[in-house]
């Protein structure tokens, strides 16, 4: 059974968000849990680009392509690149209120690295362009209190992918000097909530020091890799 709501055990915690944002939160992800899955056979059947922004375009077409075909009513618009109010450091997929009533604002942010023989893997967690770094330091929606990442599996393994993360974030946890942000806490690493069809879904709870507050992340691991 899926959990699409953080667990009970784990941040926000139901005064961290409004009841507003809260089923915001809600309904995006059950709407990503239920159209993700369909995304590998999509991509794979396209045979295109293995470019990491090229990828999260055609993720965005096909989540608005899910929108139209669903056939009922869902309140919110994927855009690719949103820009960010308070960084010149864009995620790579933005969620908007499809409204004139409220200010065109992500509510929801997703940043996407590719996992691959190719790539700098380890920029998931840190570095320049490290993905959960950037979430940490507030580079990334320094206003929302949950948002998600993208892992484009274009080799190996999720599990293998997923288990090198927790490592790199465990040797950051034991070894980082840099003390302007801190690893050290157990809920940094992915924790697994669900399998869905080439999709795995994890959590994890990462501390922000410039705001001395903690983001939800909620990580989709996405397979890529042909089936031919």
């Amino acid at each position: 059974m899926l959990r699409d709501s953080v667990p009970s055990s784990q941040p926000p915690k139901s005064s961290d968000l409004s009841a507003e944002q809260d089923m915001e939160v809600k309904l995006i992800l059950a709407f990503v849990d239920s159209h993700v899955p369909g995304f590998s056979g999509y991509y794979r059947a396209l045979n295109e680009s293995d470019k990491e922004n090229r990828i999260s375009d055609l993720l965005v077409h096909h989540f608005e392509l899910c929108k139209d075909e669903s056939g009922g009513f869902f309140p919110f618009r994927f855009s690719k690149n949103p820009t960010q109010k308070e960084s010149t450091k864009e995620t790579d997929i933005g969620i908007f209120v499809r409204t004139r009533d409220r200010k065109p604002v992500p509510i929801f942010e997703f940043e996407a690295k590719r996992f691959s023989e190719t790539s700098n893997n380890k920029e998931y967690v840190s570095g320049i362009r490290g993905g959960i770094e950037r979430f940490k330091r507030s580079d990334h929606s320094s206003l929302l209190k949950v948002c998600g990442m993208f892992g484009y599996v274009q080799s190996r393994t999720s599990a293998e992918w997923i288990s090198n993360v927790n490592n790199w974030i465990d040797n950051l946890s034991k070894n980082n000097t840099d003390k302007t942000i801190d690893w050290t806490n157990d809920e940094e690493k992915l924790t697994t909530i669900a399998s869905l069809t080439s999709v795995e879904k994890l959590y994890s709870l990462n501390k922000r020091e410039s705001s001395k507050d903690k983001i939800a992340l909620w990580h989709y691991f996405i397979d890529l890799i042909s089936k031919n």
